[in-house]
């Protein structure tokens, strides 16, 4: 990809260099970003590159808009750079990222009306407020949060009623679920909840949530039973459903839920391949998992310190991902070696701040449902090992 720009970046040098010559190099310079280290994809991790790369794209969709101010693709690039920007941000400053997710919706909204009306859009659209929402989470704003997850949710459930066997708007909206199912585990948490949150109400809207989303991707995993990623997402989202219904209900199927979520998310972690994010999950679901006799803490810290590492340690939750298993495995001086070390990655104004953001570290980190409240530097160092 580097020796692609680099070719891109000789027939743009040309003055004369046409509008639609100039997309294509920022087209290029926003693949490479993604391969340097956007979210949620298999990356480089290398952030502060992939930052650099997505502003590059923005620059070179401003110059073919000064030249051709009517040209439409160069528009549509500067909303999703922005996008992936606050995508990459979210890992270490939700404040900052929902600002530029707010930026990139308004450039979409800037769109001529009959681009904004393509289902392409309209779906850039529903991923565009999902991140918004994913960002409030992360600042305590669940109320807020809960308002933009349902207006993704009436966009994506459009698609759906239009065609109930298209693959991609079943994926998109089971990830609005998932992810407002997280947002509801959050506003749960005694340590992040808001004053007077309701725990269990929060607890049961999350249920309801992931239990919609486990029966579409069942659904989806009978049209393509090959997609490891969606069978990653079923079986954390089984664990955490199951972990649930053991709170709220102490029966049901908790007891085979979390078994079998465990067992697929452990035969996926084991292979050599197995992404950051699948081991995440893992480390995640065998540290807090529900009943406390699934539990393996040894393992999540395997598969901790394998994430962490193709992370190269630039991940600020997955390195509490490892603090949190180590104080686990009894080894409090390394988790709290490698808390500090996370720490040291979020802004400055974040640090030793007591706030949701500060305490939830991007992803959104769930703690253990029986966990008791704590309260002011107290419970931020408790969440961060």
């Amino acid at each position: 990809m580097r020796v692609t720009t680099g070719i891109y970046d000789q027939l743009i040098a040309n003055p004369d260099a046409s509008p639609a010559m100039i997309c294509e190099a920022a087209s290029v310079y926003g693949t490479l970003g993604d391969e340097l280290g956007q979210s949620g994809t298999a990356s480089l991790a290398d952030t502060a590159a992939a930052l650099a790369a997505f502003r590059k794209s923005i620059a070179l969709d401003e110059r073919a808009i000064g030249i051709d101010p009517n040209f439409v693709r160069p528009k549509r690039g500067l909303s999703i750079n922005q996008m992936k920007i606050g995508s990459v941000e979210m890992e270490t400053d939700p404040d900052q990222a929902f600002k530029d997710f707010q930026i990139a919706l308004q450039r979409l909204d800037a769109l001529p009306k009959a681009e904004q009306e393509s289902l392409t859009s309209q779906r850039l659209r529903g991923v565009m407020l999902r991140k918004e929402a994913n960002a409030l989470v992360q600042l305590g704003e669940y109320s807020k949060a809960t308002d933009h997850f349902a207006e993704v949710a009436r966009i994506y459930q459009k698609f759906e009623a239009e065609d109930p066997h298209d693959l991609r708007a079943l994926a998109d909206l089971q990830v609005v679920l998932i992810d407002e199912a997280i947002g509801f585990e959050t506003a749960a948490d005694p340590a992040l909840a808001v004053s007077g949150g309701d725990r269990r109400r929060n607890l049961a809207a999350a249920e309801q949530l992931l239990t919609r989303a486990v029966g579409i991707m069942e659904k989806m995993l009978k049209q393509d039973p090959s997609d490891e990623n969606w069978k990653s997402v079923l079986a954390d989202a089984e664990v955490r459903l199951g972990a649930i219904q053991s709170v709220l209900h102490a029966s049901g199927d908790a007891g085979t839920l979390a078994p079998k979520g465990l067992a697929a998310l452990k035969n996926m972690a084991k292979k050599d391949q197995a992404s950051a994010m699948i081991l995440d999950q893992a480390a995640n679901d065998f540290l807090k998992v529900q009943p406390a006799s699934l539990r393996d803490p040894q393992f999540a810290v395997s598969c901790a310190e394998r994430a962490v590492a193709l992370s190269h340690r630039k991940s600020p939750s997955l390195l509490l991902t490892l603090a949190q298993a180590y104080r686990e495995t009894g080894q409090i001086e390394k988790g709290r070696a490698t808390a500090r070390e996370g720490l040291a990655l979020l802004p400055a104004r974040n640090r030793g701040a007591s706030s949701p953001a500060f305490a939830s570290c991007s992803k959104f980190k769930r703690r253990r449902l029986d966990e008791p409240l704590l309260s002011g530097q107290e419970r931020t160092y408790h969440v961060l090992g």
